[in-house]
């Protein structure tokens, strides 16, 4: 019997090691082969433009009664000055007195268009580190092989990029095959109405494009573990946007004859509570295509673990899990952002208020993660409200298939030698998550290399990178079929 037992569990472990095997050799490559082009060096005119796009103060605040109307007016008429024949041949509209949306009109009527996007805004500086910058945040300066600013990273190389590719094709007298649309919103930093404007005239129009390009995945070339190519991380969805109010009101008093528990106390059990018990992981579609197209360029052992998800998938969430950007791939993430309460040193408060941020995975709908967190906490006392900020739902997934996929992936990889293409789940948010309704092939990219300093200080931008993008979006427009 014991020798029957042990035949049967070898036999089953030779199986399992013969599947886990053929899987692994048939896990074969998905990458299109294309061949590269050299790009043109930039020229000090082109550079020029770029630096002096960051001069202007674009800034979306939290109060947008603090909106300077003079640096985005000003910024247009830049845009109008040094792209002279954008503004001659194609129709310019203005949505919500700052939003531009351009239209570039095709060879072929027949085909749908596409839609290029970037945004004007850019987020503050900090109070207190303007000095700890390297340079001035809105000198527009090129130092080390980089070009520093504000908006360098997020999101001016792109717009800057576009119209400079544009220009250049006009001036040879290039028409697009198909129409192409440029949309540049103003505040996307603050939700993006700009972009549902635009959105919202395309859709009232009848527009559907085969691709609409925005910010998103970027050219990695060390950021992605297991490879040793570079990588383009084309998004091909993104996350939701959700925030959340908790708040506790009990009876407060003076600090000397404190009660056994307080608002405060209540308020940070249930932040505690929130924390230690994170969403469910899982992979979204993009992460799954993420698996499929990368997980054949890598190491024998990693590919074996990404062709044999059925059985890895424990190990490879803990890999993810160890750090913060591939947590946030594979679960709806939550986190207390602000917290409120008191007015004295002495005094024990009546409320206590804390705004907690959620970034939905693709498949988690907000109604359903708002009732998780009210079963997670099980506390009648504290109150869960909307916060006053914007709800974004999870996007749709644009298929691996698409035409807006396939298009990207080759243009990536015409201008970047040696490159993998993947798709990707954006974890941040992007304008492009209302276009939806315009178009089912929506891509979030910016053909820029390992950028610096997102959101934070010293943000800038590699000559290389510049060099890149322009090229990318001439080379896109020139190859619309």
């Amino acid at each position: 019997m014991i020798k029957r037992i042990l035949f049967v569990v070898l036999a089953l472990v030779v199986i399992l090691i013969g599947t886990v095997l053929f899987n692994t050799f048939r896990f074969s490559s998905r990458q299109a082969v294309v061949t590269s082009l050299v790009a043109p060096e930039t020229s000090d005119e082109a550079l020029t433009h770029f630096t002096d796009a960051l001069h202007f103060k674009t800034i979306s605040y939290g109060d947008t009664s603090r909106l300077d109307s003079s640096q985005f007016l000003g910024f247009h008429r830049f845009l109008e000055k040094t792209y002279p024949l954008v503004h001659q041949k194609l129709k310019k509209e203005v949505l919500l007195k700052y939003a531009l949306l351009y239209r570039w009109e095709g060879k072929n009527p027949e085909l749908n268009p596409i839609v290029l996007m970037a945004h004007q805004d850019v987020v503050p500086i900090e109070e207190g580190t303007e000095k700890i910058w390297t340079v001035d945040p809105f000198a527009g300066v090129v130092k080390d092989q980089f070009i520093w600013g504000r908006g360098t990273v997020d999101d001016k190389i792109n717009l800057i990029s576009i119209m400079e590719a544009a220009e250049k094709l006009l001036k040879e007298n290039f028409q697009p095959e198909r129409t192409i649309y440029f949309s540049f919103g103003h505040d996307e930093e603050m939700g993006g109405k700009g972009a549902q404007a635009a959105a919202a005239l395309l859709k009232s129009r009848g527009v559907q494009a085969d691709l609409v390009l925005d910010e998103g995945g970027i050219i990695s070339l060390e950021k992605v573990p297991g490879m040793t190519r570079p990588v383009a991380l084309m998004g091909t969805s993104e996350k939701g946007y959700l925030s959340l109010e908790l708040s506790v009101e009990k009876q407060g008093g003076h600090s000397s004859m404190p009660e056994k528990e307080t608002a405060i106390d209540i308020l940070t059990r249930a932040i505690v509570k929130l924390r230690e018990k994170p969403f469910e992981p899982n992979f979204s579609p993009s992460t799954q295509g993420f698996i499929e197209y990368l997980g054949p360029e890598m190491n024998f052992l990693q590919k074996m673990a990404f062709a044999n998800t059925w059985l890895f998938k424990p190990m490879v969430i803990g890999i993810y899990e160890k750090s913060a950007p591939g947590n946030a791939m594979i679960r709806t993430t939550l986190v207390p952002t602000i917290i409120n309460a008191g007015v004295k040193d002495n005094v024990v408060p009546t409320i206590a208020v804390a705004t907690i941020n959620l970034r939905l995975l693709p498949g988690d709908s907000s109604s359903v993660i708002i009732e998780k967190i009210e079963q997670t906490i099980n506390d009648d006392r504290v109150h869960i409200d909307m916060a006053r900020s914007f709800l974004s739902e999870p996007s749709s997934v644009t298929d691996n298939e698409s035409y807006a996929y396939k298009k990207i992936d080759v243009i990536a990889k015409r201008v970047y030698k040696d490159i993998a293409g993947s798709p990707f789940l954006m974890i941040g948010g992007s304008d492009s998550r209302y276009f939806d309704q315009v178009s089912k092939g929506i891509i979030k990219f910016s053909p820029m290399i390992d950028p610096i300093g997102f959101h934070g200080i010293d943000e800038r931008v590699s000559l290389q990178s510049y060099q890149t993008s322009l090229w990318f979006f001439e080379q896109l427009m020139r190859d619309t079929h």
